[in-house]
């Protein structure tokens, strides 16, 4: 009996050791003048921005890397929800609209091309909370030029049962990422995974990346994990490129990589921005 070959597997030759690194930041000229820390609003809508096509985005105050880390050892990790994370009362129990949880600022900058969000799946438990929502670019395919497209996936689950389960949600998600580091090819392309990277944001979080070679083209995807108290947050941004062939369809043959450093930047920020979110909102909340 003979079937399709086997894909080949090289182990990744960088380090799985989790190194810690800043978030991915945005251009200074993009993100302006930082806020005063403390300067907390309460959680709502924003007032839209001249020309701004996210209108409906959740007001939240945006968190400081390093004043967050300073209140952080004062409250004992409280991670302003009030009360230690092993032994307060505080957990969410409800979650806001996906599709608002993201700042509008972000999506113009990493998604500007996207029609309006999807709502993905939800899922209601004794025990869970589930939502999701999507930003796509169409790709134009115009005949003659390469296209790129971008999309922004962001998933929400809330663990009733507490901290733990939430827990071991993020270290499953970790030791994934850390045994998907690696080369595999095949006839048909081949998946590069990135060793992933700690980042700054919630209680734990860090940051893969993944590129996808095939004949249609290359897609680089950022997913940035998140834990927030007994919430896990997944984003995914992914760039596709496409070389297009004279009749506007798509060509095999290589296309140029995706912008992995943007790619980066856009899990990141859309990670932060939900997290600022969920800490902000005194609703989500339940003793």
């Amino acid at each position: 009996m003979t079937g399709s070959p086997r894909p080949e597997f090289e182990a990744s030759d960088q380090q799985l050791d989790g190194s810690y690194r800043p978030p991915a930041g945005t251009p200074a000229e993009a993100s302006g003048p930082a806020e005063p820390v403390g300067h907390a609003e309460p959680i709502g809508h924003t007032e839209p921005a001249a020309g701004s096509r996210w209108p409906g985005s959740l007001r939240r105050p945006r968190i400081l890397a390093a004043a967050a880390v300073v209140v952080a050892a004062a409250c004992g990790a409280a991670w302003a929800l009030g009360g230690d994370e092993q032994s307060g009362p505080a957990r969410f129990t409800t979650l806001p609209e996906p599709c608002l949880l993201v700042p509008g600022t972000t999506l113009e900058r990493h998604v500007p091309g996207s029609g309006p969000p999807v709502a993905g799946e939800s899922d209601t438990s004794e025990t869970e909370r589930y939502a999701s929502c999507e930003w796509a670019e169409p790709l134009p395919g115009a005949a003659g030029d390469e296209t790129a497209a971008h999309q922004l996936t962001v998933a929400v689950r809330l663990h009733l049962d507490g901290v733990a389960p939430a827990k071991s949600e993020y270290e499953g998600a970790w030791t994934g990422a850390r045994h998907l580091s690696g080369t595999s090819r095949s006839a048909s392309g081949s998946l590069h995974a990135e060793a992933p990277a700690l980042v700054d944001i919630g209680d734990e979080a860090f940051t893969s990346y993944t590129t996808l070679t095939g004949p249609l083209g290359r897609s680089g995807t950022a997913t940035t994990t998140v834990r927030l108290r007994n919430a896990v947050i997944t984003v995914r941004f992914r760039e596709t490129t496409t070389p297009p062939g004279k009749d506007a369809s798509p060509k095999g043959g290589a296309s140029r990589a995706p912008d992995e450093d943007a790619a980066r930047a856009g899990a990141e920020e859309a990670a932060e921005g939900v997290a600022d979110a969920l800490a902000n909102c005194k609703d989500c909340l339940s003793d």
